[in-house]
């Protein structure tokens, strides 16, 4: 047997505590029970229950089967008096007891606090646990006061663990249910792992915070955890376990999309924008819970990263968006946690920024047409040999095409003779003054202007502003096809 599947809700779920029966009622306790509540109900007069710390909302028929299925259960049973108030001596009502029928739970706890004597003070320990334990789950909200009855629970449940006369009454508690499925190695087993179960809770609860967004609550929790005095190795196997969920979910987006790019690569886009709005909530409740280098949080990103690549390739091939792709291999490269995918991702992007340079016009951004590229010659690694008086130039050249649209081609040969007509322009406006051709030579002028105006009009970037003619220059290259020096 292991102690495994505890829930926030254990309490609200305790067999003992819907029906309101003593850990220590027997099989005719539980029969007698379980007729009265049957006649109950044919009379339509079923109401809240019995015993003591009452369920605030009075269980249903559903609620009241899995107690009694729980009490069949010797060993669930077990675990449900493990989690549920003892009394003090042999059954028998004491004071802690009857002020607990009474409703005041807070003179039951100095009734507890005030235990001395053995083995009544491990009852009493373990009692002030449960309690404690109770009340920390049933609070609205992680505050002060929920924080303080959390560290008080798992101080006495760390004190109930290691007492072993405590687990020698559940030895026999154990034999006095006389079932052979009760052993003493079953007691043995929930002892070892009631510390990982109690952490279990906890950090479904922190889970649960950060899925609602509730970061300080989750972030209180996994302290509380921190602090509880177990092992942090279980800490870390609870948290772990806790967001299984999410990690299984995500390979899950994973895998399906995976799945659908490969029956619509056209679509990668929008498949690689679904997959991230739907994953990106799963990773942030994994990073809000586990560390930032731990295996799953690592893990998780990658496969995030690749599957958004994956989508993006697919796209980009098929559809040429560069834009678009390298707009969504950004957070991809935001996702990704080894240096081997980030390279992987990043590699992409520099090929995608290369071909979307390629594919718009430098000048004005629209789409460019690859006939009307400009041609730029460019020379560099120039090596300068002097041997006998003499000096021998050497140098390589490239030619860069800069991407450029039609209307920019255009309106470049526009200019070009443009320029050309300034010169003859302002000769004939002067001959025209000389000759007393005001009117003419007013004329001239204003065509001069507009013509001055228009050749200057525009966006006219600087060639050294396209990125591979940056790197050039970087390098040392400038424009034309030889040195200077070298004449032709």
């Amino acid at each position: 047997m292991k102690l495994v599947g505890l829930r926030p809700d254990l309490y609200r779920e305790n067999a003992f505590r819907i029906t309101g029966l003593p850990v220590r009622a027997t099989t005719r306790d539980i029969r007698r029970h379980t007729e009265k509540l049957r006649l109950m109900e044919s009379l339509g007069r079923v109401g809240a229950s019995e015993g003591i710390l009452p369920p605030a909302q009075p269980p249903d028929e559903d609620a009241r089967q899995r107690a009694a299925q729980r009490l069949r259960d010797p060993v669930s049973r077990l675990v449900d008096e493990l989690f549920w108030l003892w009394p003090m001596a042999d059954g028998e009502t004491d004071a802690a007891m009857a002020a607990l029928l009474k409703g005041e739970p807070y003179d039951a706890l100095r009734v507890w606090e005030r235990t001395t004597k053995r083995p009544a003070k491990a009852i009493a320990v373990h009692n002030i646990a449960v309690l404690s334990h109770v009340w920390a789950l049933d609070a609205d909200r992680l505050d002060a006061d929920a924080i303080r009855l959390w560290k008080r629970a798992y101080k006495c449940w760390a004190e109930v663990i290691a007492d072993d006369s405590f687990w020698d009454l559940m030895r026999a508690r154990a034999k006095e249910l006389d079932d052979p499925r009760l052993t003493a190695g079953t007691v043995r087993r929930i002892r070892e792992d009631l510390p990982a179960a109690l952490l279990a809770i906890n950090a479904q609860l922190a889970v649960a915070a950060a899925r609602d967004g509730q970061l300080k609550d989750s972030r209180g929790h996994i302290s509380g955890m921190r602090a509880s005095g177990f092992a942090s190795e279980l800490v870390d196997e609870a948290l772990h376990g806790a967001v299984e969920h999410e990690k299984s979910r995500i390979k899950t987006l994973c895998e399906n999309a995976g799945q659908a790019i490969r029956a619509a690569p056209g679509r990668g886009d929008e498949l690689a924008e679904r997959f991230l709005d739907e994953a990106k909530p799963l990773l942030r409740v994994v990073t809000s819970v586990l560390p930032d280098d731990h295996r799953v949080v690592r893990d998780a990103g990658d496969d995030m990263a690749l599957t958004v690549l994956g989508c993006v390739v697919a796209y980009v091939n098929t559809a040429k968006g560069y834009q678009r792709s390298l707009d969504l291999l950004q957070p991809a490269l935001a996702l990704a946690n080894t240096e081997s995918v980030r390279d992987r991702v990043q590699e992409n992007v520099d090929i995608i920024r290369d071909n979307l340079s390629y594919a718009s016009c430098f000048f004005c951004g629209q789409d460019a047409d690859k006939a009307c590229a400009l041609k730029l010659p460019m020379h560099g690694d120039v090596n300068r040999e002097t041997a006998y008086y003499q000096t021998r130039i050497t140098w390589r050249t490239v030619t860069v095409h800069v991407p450029r649209c039609r209307r920019c081609r255009r309106k470049r040969g526009w200019r070009i003779a443009g320029s050309v007509l300034i010169g003859p322009l302002a000769a004939v406006t002067v001959v025209a003054f000389l000759m007393d051709a005001i009117a003419l030579g007013t004329v001239l002028i204003a065509v001069g202007i507009f013509v001055t105006s228009w050749l200057i009009a525009g966006s006219r970037r600087d060639l050294t502003e396209f990125g591979p003619v940056k790197e050039l220059y970087a390098k040392g290259w400038r424009p034309g096809d030889r040195p200077s020096e070298a004449g032709r």
